[in-house]
């Protein structure tokens, strides 16, 4: 409704309810709000029904923190470990976490690439612009405006899985371009599940790295698996370990 309003291009305001965070979406990030606020993608109150008074939560490819922020405004109490490789996104998140208590006492944003791999630097193609951006990614050709090569200081999900309090992961949240196949499949099971719930944006690349072949992986990891399409070539994925 903003978008065919007055309001188009205009950065928009929010509150959210019932947990108050305060937070600013500008024209470039309509769409990832518009996912994750109102088409719901990460079904948040299933997910919030699941999980622990206290979750332990990692949250990677954090864009903006629109899910972290989400989150928080239904389960305040969340340790939120958030990864994001790109500077004016977590100069975004860094500028919510001043505004926002809840946000900063809660979230701890983390700078770096993740890998399922070990690597030191991980190399991205990125829009070449110094806005928000979405459609990072490690694999070259994922999208066409992906024309700027970065590299990225990069940490692995098993490197960050030891480092969690405690011996279980309540929730991966995971949006991260392709790299989704990487993160999982090259992680050590026994590490990965670790995790109790995961909700991952899982895009079909492949014959080899697609949405079918990510959910038969994890159920054989023992997770309950559904999914269902965002667009043409990209799925919000449900993985409920049983």
């Amino acid at each position: 409704m903003f978008d065919k309003t007055r309001d188009r291009g205009k950065t928009l305001h929010f509150v959210t309810r019932p947990h108050r965070l305060t937070f600013d979406v500008p024209a470039s990030l309509f769409q990832v709000f518009k996912e994750i606020f109102m088409a719901d993608v990460y079904n948040i109150g299933a997910v919030c029904r699941v999980l622990p008074d206290n979750p332990v939560v990692i949250d990677i490819g954090a864009n903006a923190g629109f899910f972290d922020i989400l989150l928080l405004s239904k389960t305040k109490n969340a340790q939120i470990y958030a990864y994001e490789p790109l500077s004016s996104n977590i100069e975004r998140m860094r500028s919510v976490a001043s505004s926002n208590h809840m946000f900063d006492k809660c979230v701890t944003i983390n700078p770096f690439a993740v890998t399922g791999t070990p690597c030191e630097m991980l190399r991205l193609y990125a829009q070449d612009t110094e806005d928000n951006q979405v459609v990072a990614s490690s694999l070259k050709g994922f999208n066409n405006d992906n024309t700027k090569e970065l590299w990225i200081q990069a940490i692995s999900l098993s490197e960050i899985v030891s480092g969690m309090p405690g011996t279980a992961v309540d929730l991966l949240k995971m949006d991260c371009e392709g790299a989704e196949y990487d993160i999982i499949f090259n992680t050590p099971p026994d590490i990965v599940c670790q995790i109790k719930t995961m909700l991952i944006e899982v895009h079909d690349i492949d014959n080899e790295n697609n949405v079918e072949k990510f959910s038969q992986y994890l159920e054989r990891l023992g997770y309950d698996v559904n999914y269902n399409p965002i667009n043409g070539f990209c799925y919000a994925l449900e993985a409920y370990k049983r």
